[in-house]
């Protein structure tokens, strides 16, 4: 089952044992009113995803780093927590962890630990 699609080309593994959540947070901000009242303004909600995956091949880790860390926004196809089909939208890196390299394989290394968070960037509703 494929639960996440970088940038329309880089297919991600598909993890379980809790390893994947996507889900709708509140984008919000409090705020400060000249009377000394605290209010939270919500601007919308946005969509998170959480992923993580063990041991990952040298290729696919340079490819999903490359977009990770681009510092833009990026297309994710993913696989939502109300539905069973894939829905496009854009997103941009909020967390990510610096994978360690685990071993090599006929001289090809094999990342471990890695994980990232990334958040919708337009808010909706």
């Amino acid at each position: 089952m494929t639960q996440l699609i970088l940038n329309g080309q880089v297919e991600l593994p598909e993890t379980s044992r809790d390893k994947y959540r996507c889900y709708p947070a509140t984008l919000s901000q409090q705020v400060d009113m000249i009377s000394g009242r605290r209010v939270l303004e919500v601007r919308g909600h946005v969509q998170m995803i959480e992923y993580s995956y063990d041991y990952m091949g040298n290729d696919l880790m340079r490819a999903v780093l490359g977009i990770l860390r681009g510092g833009t926004s990026f297309p994710v196809a993913y696989l939502p927590d109300e539905g069973n089909s894939l829905i496009t939208g854009i997103f941009l890196t909020q967390e990510i962890s610096q994978p360690t390299m685990a071993f090599s394989k006929g001289g090809i290394p094999y990342w471990h630990n890695f994980s990232f968070t990334l958040r919708e960037v337009k808010p909706h509703d």
